[in-house]
């Protein structure tokens, strides 16, 4: 490293960083997990505490670069008996592309500096619009006039927080309310996880729309209401950090909403009170009733034989027997009358 410099004379350093920004990146992840080891690259312990990798994230052109390079450099690590895995990379995922102006969004030929954007309408809202421009592995198309409507429902996040409970008494609209948030978790649990930001934030876009009927209506409860607008709090916070910080605090906690863990949802409380049974007569579908969830097949064939289409079928005719799947169908089997 130290030499002596072949124009002056005087002592000099050899430059060290002449090697491809590649030759880093394919193991810097490895790095990362052991940036405290001074006389090795290195952690074989720690490396086995967090690696692989859970996911790698990247457009779909990294597959013949780093990706590959990286994959080569583990490979090579592993022959030698640095780690002990094979794949560096749990799961791949490829994000799709932005389009702005039916160009794709490049910082070198089409580009969109978030700054004003930011400025205008705030990073809470171009970070949910741009989850919600469409699926993640698709992308979408940039506009500036579809922007203002996340801002719009943020807005209305932003006023029902802050409404005042406690002229609320009521109680029927309890039960719908409480259902309606098991599903809402539910639902934006299970497509986070799937990397479906777009239909989480749809849903809570519906649940937002729930909780200010409710509160219309005045059929909930204080207690109820300041359940559900927390419960949606702590749903935006990964969406929306800081409009979800800001509210938390102004709703009376005292903890950072981000310390918080997410909602739970029941199962029991995710399925519909209602079904929907296709009735058919001899096979051919003549009408579709609503029904209780948890109802048996006495009940189901009784409710079908009262339906006037079914009876007008039937007219003229003798039932040879019914047949009933729960939870989708009856079907009654008729002979003319002789």
């Amino acid at each position: 490293l130290n030499t002596t410099c072949p124009e002056c004379g005087k002592a000099a350093k050899r430059e060290t960083d002449t090697l491809d920004t590649f030759v880093c990146s394919s193991w810097y992840h490895l790095r990362f997990a052991s940036p405290n080891a001074d006389e090795y690259p290195i952690d074989s312990e720690k490396i086995r505490a967090w690696m692989p990798v859970s996911h790698y994230m990247g457009g779909a052109e990294h597959a013949v670069m780093h990706l590959l390079y990286s994959r080569f450099f583990n490979k090579a690590l592993r022959d030698l008996g640095y780690v002990d895995f094979d794949e560096p990379y749990s799961r791949l995922m490829n994000q799709g592309m932005l389009i702005k102006d039916h160009k794709k969004i490049s910082k070198r030929s089409n580009p969109l500096t978030p700054d004003p954007v930011v400025a205008k309408h705030g990073a809470d809202t171009i970070r949910c619009y741009l989850m919600f421009l469409g699926p993640w592995d698709q992308g979408g198309d940039w506009s500036d006039s579809g922007i203002n409507g996340i801002r719009r429902w943020l807005g209305r996040v932003w006023g029902l927080a802050q409404r005042d409970e406690s002229i609320l008494k009521g109680s029927e609209g309890e039960r719908s309310l409480e259902r309606a948030s098991h599903i809402t978790t539910q639902r934006v649990t299970t497509d986070m996880e799937s990397f479906k930001f777009n239909t989480s934030i749809a849903a809570l876009m519906e649940y937002t729309t729930e909780l200010i009927r409710r509160f219309d209506a005045g059929d909930i409860s204080a207690n109820s209401w300041r359940g559900g607008v927390d419960r949606l709090l702590l749903q935006i916070a990964p969406f929306a950090p800081h409009l979800a910080e800001e509210l938390w605090e102004r709703t009376g906690h005292s903890s950072s909403i981000h310390l918080e863990l997410l909602p739970q949802f029941d199962e029991k409380l995710t399925t519909s009170d209602m079904i929907t049974l296709a009735v058919q007569v001899n096979g051919k579908l003549r009408d579709q009733i609503e029904v209780a969830a948890d109802i048996d097949r006495d009940a189901a064939i009784s409710a079908v034989r009262e339906s006037q289409n079914v009876a007008r079928h039937m007219e003229g005719m003798t039932e040879v027997k019914a047949i009933y799947v729960p939870g989708r169908l009856v079907n009654i089997v008729v002979k003319p009358n002789k």
